[in-house]
């Protein structure tokens, strides 16, 4: 056989396979397509494919030395599945749940900002974040804007627009719209609507998963599994809470809570479920990029029935990093008790704060507020919290401003030493009066005859500053206020006011606003040299202007993280770097001057000798005693602000103090909470519980 006669043998045989493979293809086709083609049709329609979210553990909050502030607490939570939900019975189901979650003594959460028992007010303003999300879901469901009225405002209620109604009538428009029959008690029919609205709010959905309650116990557990025939689409799952190691620095923590409508729009775009819980205030808000862990996803097979065919776990949750924080909570406490202590001592006193600042890099090491509150007993003690006038919640150490008083006379001191005013040997005459304005004599506290700089601070005479902040005028005063960081934000990572700084600047912007107020005069210079006028500064402000003082003239932005680490600790996401905000440049020698005349007003014959004379360290304090107009913060009471600033070692400085308390008098009356707080860091703390040691910061 030639080679011809072969290969035509062969084209005839590969002929032969391929019309068999496309008879075999076509075969196939008409029977997917022609035969069983009307069942996979059916079948496809059918079969639904959704992804639940499956979240992740939040990162925990440590202080410098590694020991737990906020770590995480495994639970378990009762969680609504969309696709197993029996949507028919829901509002049978969600009240036999609820009375079981109370009755095993677990809190049901209530959003509606209504009160629980008639007569139905609001509880909340008009402007509130969740009154107006309230009445735009009314009002979007209602159709108001496209002029219908499906929910009956106009012609049940005589309204065009939510805002109008009663709660008493907004919580009748609801009990329609999610059809609630009048055959619940009216209390069981509240119930039942918290939780629908509740449903709808959090974006109930087959891609979204409902938290219906956390931290259930075990016995309850039991029941809902042996009910499950019922409760079909309510499964228990395991998931972590936040759990508060410490009592203490509740304000600078802060808390985590759920997304609410309002903020939706935002985390939306971040990648956020609406079930997520997110930090809230202080750090758990401000580290929110770190602390959040990466959800998970759980790919759920459904039929049109709402069957489950299949679960698939596509993608494992990944924990949140873990934030180191500057804080030595062992210092915090005793900032804390000290303060609770001096301050609830002194008749007439309100409430107080102390920040301790390192010198060196700006790290705060402790910022106590009081009143204060515990994270870990948050809920059973909200309402006593709420009710309380002097408002726990607030963090006074960053978030309210007070004149400075004295404190602010070392800085005027510098101020004239270094604009060539004064000189270290200038001697003025202190006979209690001052009467350089023939309208007006300003007067000091004491007759403290003739003296020089130094003993000025030491005694903190008002004469000596009236002069020396005339000779400098308003706007010089304001140069150096804004050179020591008054009047601004000092950049700390949770949220804080700027506060003011005297001079006629500022005076023009307070103009702007209220016109009625005088113009800058030359009586406002020298009450501003004495820490009046318009100068108002916040506790963290004062501590960094002391280390300032301290450290040569270097301000420094202050800080509560000192790094970020991954959520096995196994690596460094973030090592955060001492930041200089602002380099004063002044004269050493100058400097000098006015940090040792500030060692004598704690030596004998100072305003602070009473609580550190013969103190074993070297100290550098000032005292003030600052005056204030009462006003809403104080209830009127218009008793003299107490303020305190300090650096230790004097010769060798490493942390920074200041302190104020409200309507508590002299600033020597608060000084006994400095000393504390330098007992406590210089003469050592009781022995430190660490993290492992490849990630323990040192002192």
């Amino acid at each position: 056989m030639d080679n011809k006669t072969k290969l035509l043998h062969r084209l005839i045989a590969l002929f032969v396979v391929l019309a068999l493979f496309c008879g075999v293809s076509a075969a196939g086709l008409y029977s997917l397509q022609i035969i069983n083609g009307e069942a996979y049709r059916l079948q496809a329609e059918r079969h639904l494919t959704s992804t639940n979210v499956v979240s992740a553990a939040r990162g925990e909050i440590l202080d410098r030395y590694g020991r737990p502030l906020v770590t995480n607490e495994s639970v378990y939570s009762i969680r609504f599945d969309y696709a197993y939900w029996d949507q028919k019975n829901q509002n049978d189901i969600l009240l036999q749940l609820v009375q079981l979650v109370i009755s095993a003594g677990v809190d049901v959460p209530t959003i509606l900002p209504i009160t629980q028992q008639a007569p139905y007010t609001f509880t909340c303003s008009a402007d509130d974040k969740v009154y107006t999300a309230l009445v735009d879901f009314i009002d979007t469901h209602n159709g108001t804007e496209d002029g219908k009225d499906t929910l009956g405002l106009q012609s049940k209620y005589g309204v065009s627009q939510a805002k109008d109604l009663d709660a008493a009538s907004v919580l009748e428009v609801l009990k329609a719209y999610y059809k609630i029959s009048d055959n619940y008690t009216e209390s069981n029919a509240r119930w039942i609507l918290e939780q629908r609205y509740r449903m709808t709010t959090s974006n109930f959905s087959r891609t979204n998963p409902f938290l219906f309650a956390e931290n259930v116990p075990m016995d309850l557990i039991a029941e809902i599994k042996e009910r499950h025939e019922l409760f079909q689409g309510v499964n228990v799952e395991a998931s972590t809470v936040r759990k508060y190691d410490t009592d203490c620095a509740a304000q600078i923590l802060g808390r985590t809570g759920i997304i609410y409508a309002e903020e939706w729009d935002t985390y939306k775009e971040k990648g956020y479920s609406m079930n997520d819980i997110v930090g809230k205030s202080g750090l758990e808000m401000s580290m929110e990029q770190y602390l959040r862990g990466k959800s998970g996803s759980l790919m759920v097979d459904t039929d049109v029935t709402g069957e489950v065919t299949g679960t698939m776990e596509s993608a494992a949750p990944q924990p949140g990093d873990n934030v180191i924080t500057t804080l030595d909570i062992e210092l915090q406490k005793v900032a804390e008790d000290s303060l609770a202590r001096v301050i609830s001592g002194i008749s007439g006193a309100r409430g107080g704060a102390a920040v301790v600042v390192k010198v060196d890099t700006g790290e705060v090491l402790a910022a106590a507020n009081y009143p204060t509150y515990s994270q870990a007993t948050f809920l059973e003690d909200s309402a006593a919290i709420n009710d309380n006038p002097l408002e726990p919640t607030r963090n006074r150490a960053f978030q309210m401003a007070y004149p400075p008083g004295s404190t602010f006379k070392p800085m005027i001191a510098l101020a004239g030493l270094e604009e060539g005013v004064i000189t270290p040997n200038t001697i003025m005459v202190c006979n209690h009066y001052y009467t350089r304005f023939k309208s007006r004599t300003f007067t000091c506290l004491g007759w403290h005859g003739t003296e020089d700089l130094t003993k000025a601070i030491q005694k903190s005479c008002n004469i000596y500053f009236y002069e020396t902040g005339y000779r400098l005028g308003g706007a010089t005063i304001e140069k150096w206020s804004n050179l020591f960081g008054f009047g601004q934000k000092t950049g700390i990572e949770v949220g804080e006011i700027a506060g003011s700084a005297a001079g006629p600047t500022y005076r023009e912007k307070m103009l702007e606003n209220n016109p009625l107020l005088n113009q800058w005069q030359p009586g406002d210079v020298i009450q501003a040299a004495i820490g009046q006028s318009d100068n108002t500064i916040t506790p963290l402000q004062l501590a960094v202007y002391a280390a300032t003082l301290a450290n040569g003239g270097t301000r420094y932005q202050p800080t509560l993280i000192k790094s970020v680490k991954s959520y096995d600790y196994s690596r460094t996401v973030m090592e955060n770097e001492p930041k200089v905000a602002q380099e004063i440049n002044a004269d050493p020698a100058n400097l000098k001057v006015v940090t040792d005349a500030m060692q004598s007003v704690a030596d004998e014959g100072g305003t602070a000798a009473r609580t550190f004379a013969n103190y074993p360290i070297p100290i550098a304090v000032k005292t003030g005693t600052a005056e204030h107009t009462g006003g809403k913060d104080f209830d009127g009471n218009t008793n003299d602000h107490a303020v305190f600033i300090g650096f230790a070692p004097a010769d060798d400085p490493e942390i920074a103090v200041a302190i104020v308390g409200e309507c508590a008098g002299h600033g020597s009356e608060v000084a006994p909470i400095a000393r504390d707080i330098f007992d406590a860091y210089f003469q050592g703390e009781e022995e430190m519980e660490s993290v492992p040691a490849e990630y323990t910061m040192q002192k």
